[in-house]
C-alpha cells in the first residue's frame, strides 16, 4: 500500500535512506520535507512497515525523483515500479519527471529505463569519479 509517509516513521525512512548515502539522515530532514509544499514523500507498506519510499520535488510541471529506495528484502517484487506509476498517475499538471542516477547504478538505470526514462545528458564525475546520468521520462 502507498501512503503519505509520516513523522512516526523518521526512524525507518532514515534506515532505509542510509541504503543509499550513509549521511541521509543529516542530508534529508523529514520534518522539513513533510512540511515543504514543493516535496513529497511517498511509502510502500507490508502491513504497516515501511519497505520503500520515494522522495519527490514539484516545481510547476516538472517532477524531480531526489530519491527512490526498498529495502534489499523487498526488491524485484515491483515496489520501485509502484511508486513511479503512482506519480505517474497522481499529478495530471505534471508534463516531465526527471531524475539523476549514478552511472554505476546500473540496476537503477535498468528501472528507470523499464519505466520509460530516457538518458538525456550526463555529468561527467558528479559523484567523485562517477558520472551522472540525467533521464528523463514525458508523462
Amino acid at each position: 500500500m502507498i501512503n503519505n509517509i509520516e513523522l512516526k516513521d523518521k526512524n525507518r525512512f532514515n534506515e532505509l535512506g542510509s541504503i543509499i548515502n550513509k549521511n541521509f539522515a543529516k542530508l534529508y530532514q523529514i520534518e522539513e520535507l513533510i512540511n515543504s509544499s514543493y516535496d513529497s514523500l511517498l511509502g510502500y507498506y507490508e502491513k504497516e512497515l515501511l519497505v520503500g519510499f520515494i522522495h519527490i520535488n514539484k516545481m510547476y510541471e516538472t517532477i524531480d525523483i531526489i530519491n527512490i529506495v526498498v529495502d534489499e528484502k523487498y526488491r524485484r517484487q515491483g515496489i520501485a515500479t509502484s511508486l513511479i506509476k503512482y506519480i505517474l498517475n497522481s499529478y495530471n499538471d505534471v508534463e516531465k519527471i526527471m531524475l539523476e542516477v549514478n552511472e554505476k547504478n546500473q540496476d537503477a538505470i535498468n528501472l528507470y529505463l523499464k519505466n520509460g526514462f530516457k538518458e538525456i545528458n550526463r555529468r561527467p564525475k558528479y559523484y567523485g569519479s562517477d558520472t551522472a546520468i540525467i533521464m528523463e521520462r514525458d508523462v
